[in-house]
């Protein structure tokens, strides 16, 4: 992950962080957009007249100012053709119909309100789906150096919960400032059309508000991250114990881990309490300012009204319109709270997003042409992880076509390293590899890596069942190319042994089934790829003896026909190899067959003294 400073994250705005978002994963959204923006615009415009009823009541049932013209027809006109209802005294008539007009202003607004919620919500939801799937699929493509440096659990938490920003952004964030924004503006227009001093008076608040809004900015944005980075670490701290229990339960460290994981779940709740106190406070303070001007406005209008230049419905209309111009604007100040929380996460999504694969296809990058031969070259190949320790230096190597080559030598030496360039999960520091003649950082990835097969000391399984599995790398496969790989890997008869066969779910790295069982299924997955070129990365070392001698034989029949490399430190798996490359720290010590190497008494046969235990006469 890049540092603090040059995270593109911290470089760029909230305001424009949330725009990109929402550019980002409103794509067809724009009609629906509209369609709930103004359904709720017209709940909002129903809820203004919601004091009207109360103002009339007090002005026109229970003092003696006549009603807007409108009521009075009304009024009229039910009296004229209801006098079924019953109801004699016009007062009475008005009080009903004024309680009638709030229960239907209620009505219509809850049901609009319902409606744009469903339709805004829904549309908030999609826009995380999109996120989601969008980060995922971003978060495959980057090269393995990214996630050799980053915890699976910090990912996990990216994609799961950070993701859910774009919602916040929308749903708690633009929309509640839209609404608000109008909502505000609606109510000052009337309430300047009725006295325009107490409009000002009340509107005055809103400067300090703004600034608090604004000096609030920074501290809420920092805390919201340092909480989600603490989460993220509770996240990280779950999945690595439960991915190793087996050697938590071994070693009897279930205490240890549980203090490790209680500490991290420590520093989240500090950091959550920190960020909580804060924006209580913010929200105390926008209260007490609130308060303020409710009472100043309390007093200027009822002192107009002492002065006779206001009636007592005035007043309550007045009051309750500052009531409701506050609410807006309490609205704007815990939506910035909000914003600067979705903002924390989105924050963590976008620089991910922004993370450049280590490797990609160049522009001008072409397919590799189909063909089941493959030579291979390594071209004065080096390579480093970092910049002061080289890994590889200077590897030469041919590898006709159809040769089986043994990489040998002690831990350390760059061997896995060396295959690891190419498939490309990483790119050399200098030098090339050449397939059939064509540099690989020529051609695209996905055709490149169609053309290799991989066989590793622990079988890459899924929870999933294992013609699943099998299938993996050839999605379209039938029945019967599974089964036939199967039986080319001696899997077939165990697999039909299962309780439902090919269709038997297995756990998550197919750990209910043995060691052997899984290599032989990862075999058949090889076998049914059918790939021209064959890397091997020590695929018998974690299997017992007897398990191994019933296991090479399926591998050499994979290996039949094809370029293979084969990384083993048990000589059983590489005498056979065509040739082997003997490599110490980085480099090229001596090749040849296993005869030629024992004959030369180097550094290959030292090896193969200490572990056959002969005693072979070293030059030197």
């Amino acid at each position: 992950m890049p540092n603090k400073s040059t995270d593109p994250a911290n470089q760029i705005t909230t305001w424009k962080l949330a725009s990109w978002f929402l550019h980002c994963c409103a794509n067809g959204e724009a009609s629906k957009i509209i369609l709930g923006i103004c359904v709720l615009l017209v709940a909002s415009g129903i809820g203004l007249l919601q004091p009207w009823p109360l103002k009339l009541v007090v002005d026109s049932v229970l003092s003696n100012h006549p009603p807007p013209q409108l009521i009075t027809d009304i009024t009229t006109y039910i009296q004229q053709s209801g006098h079924y209802l019953g109801i004699d005294n016009p007062q009475i008539l008005l009080l009903l119909l004024l309680c009638s007009g709030v229960l239907l202003i209620q009505l219509l607004m809850g049901g609009l309100t319902v409606l744009s919620t469903y339709i805004l919500v829904a549309i908030g939801l999609r826009m995380v789906f999109r996120l989601r799937c969008k980060l995922f699929d971003h978060l495959q493509r980057l090269s393995l150096a990214y996630h050799d440096t980053t915890a699976v659990g910090d990912s996990l938490y990216r994609v799961t919960w950070d993701t859910y920003c774009v919602q916040a952004l929308f749903n708690s964030g633009f929309i509640p400032t839209l609404m608000a924004s109008c909502t505000l503006v609606g109510i000052a227009v009337i309430m300047l059309s009725l006295d325009w001093m107490l409009t000002a008076v009340a509107l005055t608040i809103g400067i300090p508000l703004i600034l608090l809004i604004q000096k609030l900015e920074k501290p809420m944005t920092e805390r919201s991250q340092r909480f989600h980075e603490r989460e993220s670490d509770v996240s990280t701290r779950v999945q690595e114990t439960l991915t190793s229990i087996r050697a938590v339960q071994a070693y009897g460290r279930e205490s240890f881990e549980s203090q490790r994981f209680q500490g991290s779940a420590l520093d989240s709740l500090k950091a959550n309490l920190r960020l909580s106190v804060l924006q209580s406070s913010s929200q105390a303070i926008v209260g007490l300012l609130l308060a303020l001007g409710t009472t100043i406005v309390v007093w200027i209008a009822a002192a107009r009204v002492i002065d006779g230049h206001l009636t007592v419905g005035d007043v309550v209309l007045l009051v309750t319109y500052v009531a409701m111009l506050y609410k807006p604007m309490e609205t704007l100040a815990h939506t910035s709270a909000n914003i600067q929380s979705a903002s924390a996460s989105g924050r963590r999504v976008y620089s991910l997003l922004m993370a450049t694969p280590g490797v990609s296809d160049s522009p001008s990058a072409g397919p590799l042409p189909e063909t089941q031969m493959a030579s291979i070259t390594f071209d004065h190949v080096s390579f480093n992880y970092r910049k002061d320790r080289s890994v590889l230096n200077d590897i030469c190597l041919d590898i006709p076509s159809g040769q089986k080559t043994a990489l040998v030598g002690l831990s350390g030496a760059g061997k896995t390293t060396l295959v690891n360039l190419l498939p490309r999960f990483y790119d050399p520091t200098s030098g090339r590899i050449m397939l059939n003649g064509h540099d690989i950082r020529a051609l695209t990835i996905e055709s490149l890596r169609r053309h290799i097969g991989l066989v590793l000391q622990e079988p890459v399984l899924f929870c999933a069942t294992i013609r699943e599995n099998i299938a993996y790398g050839l999605a379209n496969a039938d029945q019967q190319d599974i089964e036939a790989a199967s039986c080319a890997a001696g899997a077939h008869s165990f697999i039909q042994n299962l309780p439902e066969g090919y269709d038997t779910k297995i756990g998550e790295r197919g750990i209910t089934l043995s060691g052997g069982q899984r290599q032989r299924i990862s075999i058949a997955r090889a076998f049914l790829k059918n790939a021209p070129i064959l890397i091997m990365d020590e695929p018998t070392s974690a299997l017992d003896g007897d398990t191994e001698k019933k296991l090479l034989e399926d591998l050499e029949r994979l290996m039949s026909g094809r370029t293979t490399i084969i990384i083993a430190h048990r000589l059983s798996t590489i005498r056979k190899a065509d040739r082997i490359v003997f490599m110490e720290d980085g480099r090229i010590l001596e090749q040849g067959t296993h005869e030629e190497l024992l004959d030369k008494k180097g550094p290959y046969a030292r090896l193969y003294q200490t572990y056959s235990g002969l005693h072979i006469p070293v030059i030197g």
